[in-house]
């Protein structure tokens, strides 16, 4: 019997969202507490188990084409004795919430593979599998996803630049909190794009303010300085309000969670439902936070310590 398997985790947009698009700089935190495990096993038909579709390969939903298109993708390179299998998702992450499921699943589906048929994988070859998934699941992909959910360590990219690897020691807490709304990252960045498109001046500056909190958030982030953090997390969910991307939902969680003690909050990611992020001082109140967001009628809810990222990578300026 062959085996094989393949693991990832999730990301979180911190900050830049929607003004990455324009060159300006985001970060992107690895969740690395919310994996993704992908086994494969030798069976009679090709099949796929995961919480969102249990059935034949052949009859994957549209909501999935991106992991179907990465299955034929890797299974005509690797196949030639035309093996059946059975594929296994093992994912703590919901479809379309701006936490990175797609792009984990492309990273783990792709290992399991490799792993499966024994053949060699490097990082060049599975990012570029991974961004296949991924253009045909978002449109034109950054590959700030797909780097994220591979590493153990933030990231700052603006288009045109490299990926910069980077760690800061900071005792916060990002309380993350599931609308329960699916969000659509191809549409809002099409309704961007077009609000750009009929006032360049007033819409560009927004988004080069939604730019600069991102440097904001880093030297408040390397300074420890939570208040600022959060000051700025607010400050960037403003911008994204204007820009039409928030819902009622998402609205009312994050003034839940303010009320509780964040000390600010935001929409991560596309918008129009997915997720919010809150900063908390500490675990005490992350709980407290976590705590209000489930009585708003959140989905779910997460926890990541930021001291998880310290003492490891390239630090920036």
């Amino acid at each position: 019997m062959i085996n094989g398997i393949g693991k990832s985790h999730g990301k979180m947009i911190m900050m830049g969202e929607h003004a990455v698009v324009y060159g300006y700089p985001a970060i992107a935190l690895p969740l690395v507490s919310i994996p993704v495990i992908i086994r494969i096993k030798e069976s009679e038909k090709k099949t796929l188990s995961s919480n969102y579709f249990v059935g034949e390969i052949v009859d994957l939903p549209e909501s999935l084409s991106g992991v179907k298109y990465l299955i034929d993708i890797l299974d005509q390179e690797m196949n030639q004795q035309n093996i059946n299998y059975s594929i296994f998702i093992d994912s703590g992450l919901p479809i379309e919430r701006g936490l990175g499921s797609s792009a984990a699943i492309g990273a783990a589906l792709t290992r399991a593979f490799f792993d499966f048929f024994k053949q060699p994988l490097n990082d060049e070859k599975l990012l570029e599998h991974i961004n296949k998934s991924e253009t045909v699941t978002h449109g034109k992909a950054s590959g700030l996803d797909a780097q994220t959910v591979i590493s153990d360590y933030p990231i700052k990219y603006s288009q045109g630049s490299s990926f910069q690897h980077f760690s800061f020691e900071s005792d916060g807490f990002i309380v993350i909190g599931d609308s329960g709304v699916k969000g659509k990252t191809k549409q809002t960045v099409r309704d961007v794009r077009e609000l750009f498109d009929k006032d360049n001046v007033v819409v560009g500056k927004e988004l080069a303010d939604l730019g600069a909190c991102t440097e904001d958030a880093i030297a408040a982030i390397k300074a420890n300085n939570l208040h600022k953090l959060g000051n700025v997390f607010s400050k960037a969910n403003g911008i994204l309000t204007k820009l039409n991307l928030s819902i009622p939902k998402v609205d009312q969680l994050i003034e839940a969670a303010n009320n509780a003690g964040a000390l600010g909050s935001k929409i991560t990611g596309g918008g129009r439902g997915g997720c919010i992020i809150s900063v908390a001082k500490n675990l005490t109140s992350a709980r407290m936070i976590q705590k209000a967001l489930l009585k708003q009628g959140a989905a779910q809810t997460w926890i990541q310590p930021l001291s998880i990222y310290e003492n490891e990578g390239a630090n920036i300026d």
